[in-house]
């Protein structure tokens, strides 16, 4: 029976083309193959084998890896600014203090002052009610 592989979550799917390795990883591969088949093949004549085995390896990593590398849904190039953004650039930093307890202090103190502004509404009826009573004794 043929099994198809999907994945839980969709952002995670990854078209494979060649040997299911995906777009960006054939051409990575495909430019390490490039440069370094050609340099071990025609570096023998200028290096040592071991120097030019050195040198294939130096230059065929930086390109492999960023091939194959992700990181939070990151290719290497944007994991790459932002780490140098992240540790080589000032960052602003904005001074802001705001106590633990400020929102229940907040809560606390509109509920004070709607108690105190019916208070205030009862008393000011109150008041008006009196003074209608007492112009009616008096009057």
């Amino acid at each position: 029976m043929i099994e198809i592989r999907i994945p839980k979550e969709i952002k995670n799917y990854r078209e494979k083309l060649f040997f299911g390795l995906t777009l960006r990883q054939c051409i990575c591969a495909g430019a390490a193959l490039l440069i370094c088949v050609p340099l071990y093949i025609f570096g023998n004549k200028f290096l040592p084998q071991e120097a030019v085995s050195w040198a294939v390896i130096l230059i065929a990593a930086p390109l492999m890896f960023a091939g194959f590398f992700r990181y939070n849904d990151m290719q290497f190039e944007q994991f790459a600014v932002e780490f140098f953004y992240h540790y080589f650039t000032p960052q602003k930093r904005v001074y802001s203090y705001e106590p633990i307890f400020m929102e229940f202090r907040n809560a606390y103190l509109s509920d004070e002052l709607k108690a105190e502004i019916e208070a205030k509404g009862s008393r000011s009826d109150m008041r008006k009610y009196l003074r209608k009573a007492v112009k009616r004794k008096n009057g």
